[in-house]
């Protein structure tokens, strides 16, 4: 067997794994190598085994990819209602797939097809928004009209907090101490402090520490 060859096969065998809906992988893919293919490939997978197709949730980064992937899902079912045989191996598992989910959804009485809103594929935003809307509205800290912050508005927002923190800064003890300091080498200058603040908060998640943070991305 050449190099090649088994590269081949060790890549089948990645794509095998990646389908097994009793665990969860991370892929990692150079473009253009089939990644959303295999996203709506165990999308389609999850559909054959779940009760409700609400039960599974696909979160993405924009509102073009969540579109896109959506219109891939619904053109796999669709094609797999048609009988479609796809001349592509990689599209005959999806069209196997897609066939299995079309079972399900005849099982459950879904209609997919006809209500495809109950696929959820979104942005993580929109998940995000629709878990505060979920929230009582008599319920402490209720979440009734919120809306997803931009990033133009983030910066407003940060600075804001950062002024906010150090108006809290208390008059003795280490926070004092800490902000004596910094304003040392500031020469004072309060704006400046505030401003650090503000950038210091748009970068808040490079703050773990660098343990913590490989424990996580190891979880």
């Amino acid at each position: 067997m050449t190099g090649d060859q088994r590269l081949l096969v060790d890549d089948r065998a990645a794509r095998d794994d990646a389908l097994d809906e009793k665990r969860s992988f991370i892929v990692q893919a150079p473009a253009g190598s089939g990644k959303t293919e295999l996203l709506i490939q165990r999308y389609l997978r999850l559909l054959s085994f779940v009760d409700e197709p609400e039960e599974i949730i696909a979160i993405t980064f924009t509102r073009k990819a969540a579109a896109e992937m959506q219109y891939r899902v619904l053109s796999a079912l669709r094609a797999a209602h048609q009988g479609v045989i796809p001349e592509q191996e990689h599209q005959l598992r999806t069209a196997s797939l897609a066939t299995a989910a079309l079972e399900q959804d005849a099982r459950n009485g879904w209609r997919l097809l006809a209500n495809p809103r109950r696929l959820r594929i979104q942005t993580l935003d929109s998940l995000n928004a629709s878990i505060a809307r979920s929230r009582p509205v008599s319920s402490p800290g209720s979440a009734s009209g919120v809306r997803v912050v931009v990033d133009a508005e983030l910066v407003s927002l940060h600075r804001a907090a950062a002024t906010a923190t150090f108006d809290y800064i208390p008059m003795s003890g280490p926070a004092h101490n800490a902000a004596t300091e910094v304003l040392e080498h500031l020469d004072n200058n309060t704006g400046i402090y505030v401003d650090y603040l503000a950038r210091m908060l748009g970068t808040r998640d490079q703050w773990l520490d660098p343990d913590k943070k490989r424990g996580l991305s190891n979880g």
